[in-house]
């Protein structure tokens, strides 16, 4: 096994990176999403008002009709008028429901966000460079698929629609108006229906999508993760959790601690320190627990037994014991060596943590420890 470079971004983002990103209005949208529930809307309406809108085209049908013996500038002008006012009475409520759907959409994905700094006017925006990455992007190259994708089956459907619509058209023509309505209502709503289904299908997987893509561009590098500790650990509020999760442990004797660790380091009889890292509660990696001689081999008992695995090093071991309190984070000049531990773990992680512990102590001073 190589050792991970040093800059590769491994680390789930913190809940600061996320905040931080939301206040720029960078969250993940699926706009196939808003477009699926906005067609879903328009189809609903046109269904329960078919029969009124259908009236009102057939009333402007009449009125131009019975403009034909008059003047063409009185009958351009009344024809006009005619369709703008039904249009109003038509197309508004159309466009109503469809805009406020739209926006239910996007509060449903991230909520309400008023992100006022991507109004500003960046000089990177226009960068050649940057706007060929973003052409030949994953994203770019997702959203071709989808729009191929939706070309293929609209064109397809339609297809299907007129093929199967010309029978009944020949038939209505001489059943009249009547059997023309039926003819056409049918076909539109069966072309929005089915357009509506392959949407619904293409924006959930979008939906899915987006939501990776966002987390995946917002990761981390393990240094990104210690900066943001180092700008952040002066907020009182977080010192007194840390300060309140301190005192935890210390009172414990850290045995409980130790049944859902991350890892103990043992050097290997007489010292025993136990890591745990979970980038949800804190950015860095935790000294949950450590111990000497016979408390040590508590520690390193209890971990083999519900499968959490033990690193034998005895410098690490030793300086981790000696410097480093109950409660506070792993200090920096052993980070990397703690980092390579981690990386171990999340790449044997179906091994781990199962009762008994399969192996034994890993020795990360023997040569083998990164194969």
């Amino acid at each position: 096994m190589s050792q991970q470079p040093t800059g590769e971004k491994t680390e789930q983002p913190t809940h600061k990176k996320l905040r931080d990103a939301r206040k720029k209005g960078q969250v993940a949208r699926s706009q196939d999403l808003v477009t699926t529930i906005s067609l879903l809307g328009v189809i609903a309406y046109l269904w329960l008002a078919w029969d009124y809108n259908f009236a009102k085209f057939v009333e402007m049908l009449d009125i131009v009709a019975a403009l034909h013996g008059a003047g063409f500038r009185a009958s351009a002008f009344n024809a006009l008028q005619a369709m703008f006012d039904i249009s109003i009475v038509v197309v508004l409520p159309l466009l109503g429901v469809g805009f406020a759907l739209g926006i239910a959409g996007n509060y449903f994905q991230f909520g309400s966000i008023f992100a006022f700094e991507n109004l500003k006017p960046k000089i990177e925006n226009i960068s050649p460079a940057k706007g060929l990455k973003k052409i030949f992007s994953v994203k770019q190259l997702v959203e071709f698929l989808k729009s191929l994708i939706k070309i293929i089956f609209l064109s397809v459907l339609l297809f299907f629609v007129i093929r199967d619509a010309i029978g009944p058209y020949m038939n209505a023509v001489q059943c009249g108006l009547q059997c023309l309505t039926a003819v056409t209502s049918s076909m539109l709503l069966t072309t929005l229906l089915f357009t509506a289904l392959a949407f619904a299908i293409v924006s959930g997987f979008d939906f899915i999508f987006q939501k990776f893509q966002h987390k995946k561009e917002l990761m981390m590098t393990k240094t990104e993760v210690q900066r943001e500790y180092k700008e952040t650990e002066g907020d009182p509020l977080i010192k007194g959790r840390r300060k309140q999760l301190a005192q935890e442990m210390v009172l414990s004797d850290g045995i409980d601690r130790t049944r859902n660790a991350t890892a103990v380091i043992v050097n290997p009889t007489h010292f025993a320190v136990v890591i745990d890292y979970k980038p949800d509660i804190a950015p860095l990696p935790l000294i949950v627990a450590k111990g000497r001689n016979l408390h040590a081999h508590d520690l390193r008992t209890e971990a083999e037994k519900h499968g959490v695995p033990v690193f034998r090093n005895v410098l690490l071991a030793r300086s981790l014991y000696a410097e480093s309190d109950v409660g506070a984070f792993v200090p920096d000049e052993w980070f990397e060596v703690i980092a390579k531990i981690l990386v171990w773990v999340d790449k044997n992680r179906e091994s781990l943590y199962t009762e008994p512990l399969k192996h034994g102590v890993i020795d990360m001073e023997g040569g083998n420890f990164l194969r």
